[in-house]
C-alpha cells in the first residue's frame, strides 16, 4: 500500500489536514515524560554547496583567496566582512575549518552530511533530524518532532514514515487547511468511519505502514485543536523582533526555528538554496538583488542573537553546513567548483563551547594542513551535544547494527568544542 493510495482513502473519507505530505509529517510519541523541552537541533542547510573559502576561512593574499577580505570576530578566528552580524555572534560559535566529506556529488553529499553514510541500494538511512526526533521528542508534545523550514528534508529512511521532516515555511498561513470544514458531529463520524478503515488495513498485513498512518492520524486530530499552533504564526511576534530578522523568506524561517524551539520541538531544518555558484560567485554572494551573504547573516547571526536573549541557547544547538565546499581555485567563469576534499562547518549552542577554531587548511586552502575531522566525528559531535550517545546503534530492517555516527572514521567527537 503505498501513500498514495492511502490519502485517496483519506480523503475520501472526508478529513481535512494541513498537507497531502502530512501523511510523512508526524513523530510517533515515545512514552509520556511530562517534559516540555529538551535538547533541540537547528540545522542550517545551505543546498548546492556553499564556498566556505569565501565564508569562514578566507585566505586573502593568495590566488585563490578571492574578492572578500576577513573581518574579527567577538570569537577567536575572522569571517567574511559581509558577515558583520555573524562576527558579533562568534563568541556562541564555534568553526571546524578542517572537515572532509568525501563526495563532490551533490545528491550523495546532501545524502551523506545528513545521515552520516554512503548512499546504499540495500538500506535507506536515518536523516540526522529523524534521530534526533526519535531520542529527544517529548512524549507530550502536540506538533512534529522534525520539521523543515524552507526545503524538502531529507527522508527517515527504515525509522519510518513516524519520522519524516513535517514542511511549512513561515508566513501567515504556515499550516494551510489545519481547520475542519465541517461541523463536529459530522467530524467525528468521519473519524469514525477513517478509524474503521485504517482498522481493516491493519488486519491485511500490509506492512508497517498502516500501523504509521493510525499513529500519524490521531496526531493529526490532536494537532487540529493544539494551542501550540499559535507557534507557527510570526506575525502574531512584535514588528521590532520580525524586522530583526529581514524581510525574506530565510529569516522568516529562522524566526520561526527559534519559536519552534521553545515549545519543545527537537529538530528543526532551515534551508537556505542557491548556494551552486560555478560562476559569477563574488556577485551571487554580495552584490545581487537576492545576494546570499546578506540573507545568511541576517538570519543566522538574528537566530543565534535571539535564542541566545531568551535564555534558550544553551538547549539548542545549531550547525551550518551544505553538500560540500568548493574549489580554492577559481575557475574561468568567476566560480568555484565543488570540493569535499576540505571545507568548513560552523556550530554552536547545546554543549558546543563558544569562539572556536578547530583545524586548518594550507595557506592556499587546497588540503588540510592539521586536525581533519570527518563525517564521523562531526555526527558524533552533534549527538553528543543534545544528549545522544555517539555510541549508540541502530537496528536496519535486516537486523545489522549500524552505528549512529556512520562508517566514515573513528566515530570519536571533537572534545575540543564540547563542553
Amino acid at each position: 500500500m503505498d501513500r498514495r493510495h492511502f490519502l485517496r482513502h483519506m480523503i475520501g473519507a472526508g478529513m481535512t489536514f494541513p498537507m497531502l505530505d502530512w501523511v510523512n509529517g508526524f513523530h510517533a510519541a515515545r512514552a509520556a515524560t511530562g517534559q516540555t523541552r529538551g535538547q533541540s537541533m537547528i540545522l542550517i542547510w545551505l543546498s548546492g554547496g556553499p564556498s566556505t573559502i569565501d565564508i569562514w576561512d578566507l585566505k586573502p593574499g593568495t590566488k585563490n583567496g578571492g574578492e572578500f577580505q576577513p573581518i574579527q570576530t567577538t570569537g577567536s578566528g575572522q569571517i567574511c566582512e559581509h558577515l558583520p552580524r555573524l562576527a558579533k555572534q562568534m563568541k556562541h560559535l564555534s568553526i571546524i575549518r578542517s572537515y572532509t566529506s568525501r563526495d563532490g556529488s551533490h545528491e550523495r553529499g546532501t545524502y551523506i552530511n545528513h545521515t552520516a553514510f554512503a548512499p546504499v541500494t540495500s538500506v535507506i538511512h536515518p536523516a540526522l533530524g529523524a534521530v534526533v526526533a526519535k531520542y529527544n521528542t517529548p512524549g507530550n508534545l502536540e506538533v512534529p518532532g522534525h520539521i523543515s523550514l524552507g526545503g524538502p528534508g531529507v527522508s527517515p529512511g527504515f525509522l519510518g514514515a513516524s519520522f519524516s521532516p513535517f514542511r511549512v515555511e513561515a508566513g501567515s498561513n504556515p499550516i494551510p487547511n489545519i481547520k475542519s470544514t465541517v461541523g463536529i458531529e459530522r467530524l467525528e463520524r468521519r473519524n469514525t468511519l477513517l478509524a474503521k478503515m485504517q482498522d481493516t488495513f491493519v488486519k491485511q498485513g500490509r506492512g508497517e505502514l498502516p500501523g504509521e498512518h493510525n499513529t500519524i492520524l490521531n496526531r493529526a486530530q490532536e494537532l487540529m485543536s493544539s494551542k501550540l499552533l499559535d507557534s507557527f504564526k510570526i506575525d502574531k511576534i512584535s514588528a521590532a523582533r520580525r524586522e530583526k530578522f529581514g524581510d525574506h523568506t530565510f529569516g522568516r524561517n529562522c524566526l520561526l526555528a527559534s519559536q519552534l524551539v521553545e515549545i519543545g520541538v527537537p529538530f528543526i531544518e532551515v534551508g537556505l538554496g542557491g548556494w551552486d555558484n560555478h560562476q559569477d560567485i563574488f556577485k551571487a554572494l554580495s552584490d545581487s538583488p537576492r545576494a546570499l551573504l546578506p540573507q545568511l547573516d541576517q538570519g543566522f547571526g538574528s537566530l543565534v542573537e535571539d535564542l541566545a536573549e531568551r535564555g534558550l541557547l544553551e538547549s539548542t544547538t545549531i550547525c551550518c553546513m551544505g553538500d560540500f565546499g568548493r574549489t580554492p581555485k577559481i575557475n574561468q567563469d568567476t566560480g568555484r567548483d565543488h570540493w569535499p576534499t576540505g571545507w568548513s562547518v560552523v556550530l554552536g549552542g547545546g554543549k558546543i563551547k563558544g569562539g572556536e577554531v578547530v583545524g586548518a587548511m594550507s595557506d592556499d586552502g587546497a588540503e588540510i594542513a592539521d586536525r581533519p575531522v570527518d563525517v564521523s566525528n562531526l555526527f558524533a559531535t552533534l549527538y553528543e551535544s543534545v544528549g545522544i550517545t555517539s555510541a549508540t546503534e541502530l537496528r536496519s530492517p535486516n537486523g545489522r547494527p549500524l552505528k549512529l555516527v556512520g562508517t566514515f572514521g573513528t566515530g570519536e567527537p571533537v572534545r575540543e568544542i564540547l563542553s
